[in-house]
């Protein structure tokens, strides 16, 4: 049985008035040579302007394909609470889950760290392609997921005070085995949460966050890895903060 459901596609910005877009690049590519769509199907568009228009496909070439825009809309599948994420860099697929689940979970904002524990090292030379590649990740999950606007997501940035000073807007978690802190802390617009590598935040990372005024939450009695913490910790701030209740 063939699936009916719209497809959707990250799409260059879209003009006032404007009736066609073209879609080029692995949009494209996905759309021409792995779902295999026809003139007449219909697909669904957005240009992170918060807006997403139902759209027809009108033309195939080799490496791009348009497509007519018919109705605007503007659902709302943002999170009411922007969430920063600060990540410690992990090995390529565990990263690559981590980066994937926060897009689906809401998060405004993904910050890799290298902390004292980081294994994965990156360079000036490899730096871009990774940035490159979680990039894709965002928007293939955005895609996905139905979120209109995709999660920023820096470069990697080491782990110190002026970091954890710099991202922290509103309430900040800091996830540690030694917490005695939870989650819950009345009302908030904006999180941040610091969730740390396979080793674990040392001691002096612990000490320069509480002195940036995190709060130090444990996730538990079960030594979670790098890429469920973040899942789970993303999931309860949603249910708390966020919009998992509608």
């Amino acid at each position: 049985m063939k699936n009916t459901r719209i497809q959707r596609f990250l799409c260059s910005p879209i003009k006032q008035n404007q009736n066609q877009v073209t879609l080029t690049g692995d949009a494209a590519h996905h759309l021409i040579r792995v779902l295999r769509l026809k003139i007449g199907d219909k697909v669904c568009v957005f240009d992170q302007s918060g807006y997403e228009w139902d759209a027809e496909i009108v033309a195939k070439k080799r490496q791009s394909v348009e497509v007519a825009l018919l109705t605007c809309h503007q659902p709302d599948v943002e999170s009411p609470v922007h969430i920063t994420l600060l990540q410690s860099i992990s090995k390529s697929k565990r990263m690559d889950l981590v980066v994937q689940k926060a897009t689906e979970l809401g998060v405004h904002r993904i910050v890799p760290m290298l902390s004292k524990n980081t294994v994965v090292r990156l360079n000036a030379k490899n730096t871009p392609r990774k940035m490159n590649h979680w990039k894709k990740i965002t928007i293939g999950a955005s895609e996905q997921s139905g979120r209109v606007r995709l999660p920023e997501i820096l470069e990697p940035q080491e782990l110190n005070q002026d970091l954890l000073s710099q991202y922290k807007q509103g309430i900040g978690f800091f996830l540690d085995t030694t917490g005695t802190d939870n989650f819950s802390a009345g009302k908030a617009t904006n999180i941040t949460v610091a969730i740390g590598p396979e080793g674990g935040f040392s001691n002096d990372e612990k000490t320069i966050a509480e002195k940036s005024g995190y709060k130090i939450v444990k996730t538990g009695p079960r030594l979670l890895r790098t890429e469920t913490a973040p899942i789970m910790a993303l999931s309860i701030l949603q249910y708390l903060y966020g919009d998992f209740l509608n």
